[in-house]
């Protein structure tokens, strides 16, 4: 019953995958060889995203710093249409060409995609570490009452 539910599964993504590909994959490659990425703007992106992942795992276990790495994504997320509007008007001060389309493409696959991605792994960090701590609290609870008895 498993593997027949699985089979389904990967039948249902391949035929996913290939109408998405065939109505949406030339525009991925248009939009791939529209981007310059020996921009200091797309590479100062792309560094910030690597060095907020990094601080994000370095400090899971620092919750101060978690709580601001978190509201530094909530709020960048927050104004990137603001942050779209002012690159919009300004673009020549820090790039070639204009990515700042009146819609937010650009913000949304080079800033607020990528924070969210960012957000997720420290969500996922997050519960992981809650799951040791209810699991520990447990622990010490069955320790506790086990000894308890012991002693009666």
């Amino acid at each position: 019953m498993l593997t027949v539910a699985f089979c389904t599964m990967d039948t249902i993504v391949d035929q996913v995958r290939k109408e998405l590909s065939h109505k949406y994959g030339h525009m991925l490659v248009q939009w791939y060889e529209a981007v310059d990425w020996q921009e200091p703007l797309i590479l100062g992106l792309i560094s910030f995203h690597v060095l907020l992942l990094t601080a994000v795992l370095a400090f899971r276990h620092v919750y101060p710093v978690q709580v601001g790495l978190f509201v530094l994504i909530c709020g960048t997320i927050y104004t990137s249409e603001y942050l779209n509007s002012v690159g919009r008007d300004n673009w020549q001060a820090f790039a070639s060409q204009n990515y700042f389309d009146t819609h937010g493409v650009f913000m949304g696959i080079f800033v607020a995609g990528p924070l969210l991605a960012i957000g997720f792994v420290q969500l996922a960090s997050n519960i992981h570490a809650m799951a040791h701590l209810v699991v520990a609290v447990k622990r010490h609870e069955l320790n506790k009452t086990s000894k308890a008895k012991k002693s009666n």
